[in-house]
């Protein structure tokens, strides 16, 4: 899961990217004065500490984990080639989410590139900038795919000119690519793409103190301007978010209280960016080396769980034996669990359900 954080100049989103990295422990992989910050960030999961502690009691422990971008401030005119943002657009294409940080804070020290603070106006801005980008890809194709027509007719380039050539009026009407009915197979030539605004994108109104607890009409508007499929809004006070994170937990957990914040932001943003990805947690923790948490789409089979665990998992796949989370610490144990009937069997086309224990019998 890789979340790429973007945004215009001062918007509070390397901030953000901070406070991530230390409230999820994340280790910073690079960072560099013009060149993206990247760190992986640790998903805090209460289930499965309770597992570990009380069930499994392991040599180790590992959460699913979460890479976060934070990529180079982008300006207008970068969907045209423009500006140092422009240069990392490639590297933007390769996320899995786009988290944009949008300025909804006066500070009269912190000068706004647009002169006056208008997140719902930044969000346009930036989205026009993705629209440009996608164009620019989309009519790359086209050129060469009418090119390659003109020698031989291939059905399959006929069909992929065709579909592009939908992608492209969709796009000069300035809509994105994630709201353009699509079928499985449209969605696999323009997986190659890459498109931007085929991602999922979580915008983040990036607050003052002075704004916690009230209406903010800008949320509505910025649900009109971009509200769709695979958008989320999230709002935060980032500042106030980074100066808790600091303190101790009992501190902190006074200062929430005194401002009315019931949850930690970074939660916040992980739980939004798991939802915009349509993800759900399995556990695995038979046998006490490790008890882990692992990742897989909403909806996908036991036989692909058995996959995110080990490839040879999948391959030898006979069963899977499967508890939620929540009836086995009520159990106790596995054995208990079994004994009352709620330890199931289940076969390789079984859904997993989000909060599941697996334990995936195989052959060699």
């Amino acid at each position: 899961m890789r979340i790429g954080i973007i945004g215009l100049p001062a918007t509070g989103k390397t901030t953000l990217f901070n406070l991530l990295c230390l409230a999820g422990g994340g280790h910073v992989g690079h960072h560099g004065t013009n060149e993206p910050s990247v760190a992986v960030v640790r998903v805090p999961d209460l289930r499965l500490e309770r597992l570990a502690s009380l069930i499994f009691k392991p040599r180790k422990v590992t959460h699913a984990t979460m890479e976060f971008v934070d990529f180079v401030a982008l300006t207008r005119g970068a969907g045209k080639g423009e500006g140092l943002g422009s240069h990392y657009l490639a590297q933007m294409r390769q996320v899995d989410v786009l988290l944009h940080v949008l300025r909804d804070f006066d500070d009269p020290e912190i000068a706004h590139v647009e002169g006056k603070v208008d997140a719902a106006r930044d969000a346009v801005l930036v989205n026009t900038e993705l629209l440009l980008a996608d164009l620019d890809v989309v009519e790359k194709r086209i050129g060469r795919l009418e090119a390659d027509l003109r020698k031989i007719k291939r059905d399959e380039a006929v069909k992929e000119l065709e579909l592009l050539k939908r992608c492209h009026a969709w796009l000069v009407e300035e809509k994105p690519i994630r709201d353009l009915a699509l079928t499985e197979d449209d969605q696999k030539v323009l997986r190659g793409f890459t498109l931007l605004t085929a991602r999922p994108m979580l915008l983040l109104l990036n607050i003052s103190e002075g704004k916690l607890g009230k209406p903010d009409p800008t949320q509505e508007r910025l649900q009109r301007a971009l509200g769709g499929k695979g958008v989320s809004l999230l709002q935060l006070c980032v500042k106030v978010e980074w100066e808790v994170a600091q303190l101790p937990p009992e501190d902190a957990e006074v200062f929430r209280k005194d401002l009315g914040l019931h949850a930690g932001g970074f939660a916040e943003v992980l739980r939004a960016c798991f939802g915009l990805l349509g993800l759900i947690t399995f556990y695995t923790g038979e046998g006490g080396e490790e008890t882990r948490a692992w990742t897989i789409p909403a909806g996908a089979t036991a036989l692909k769980a058995a996959g995110a665990v080990h490839s040879d998992l999948e391959r030898g796949f006979i069963r899977a034996e499967v508890v939620n989370c929540a009836e086995l610490e009520a159990a106790g144990s596995l054995a208990t669990a079994k004994k009352k009937g709620i330890l199931r069997v289940e076969g390789k086309e079984y859904r997993v359900a989000d909060g599941d224990v697996i334990s995936v019998r195989f052959n060699v």
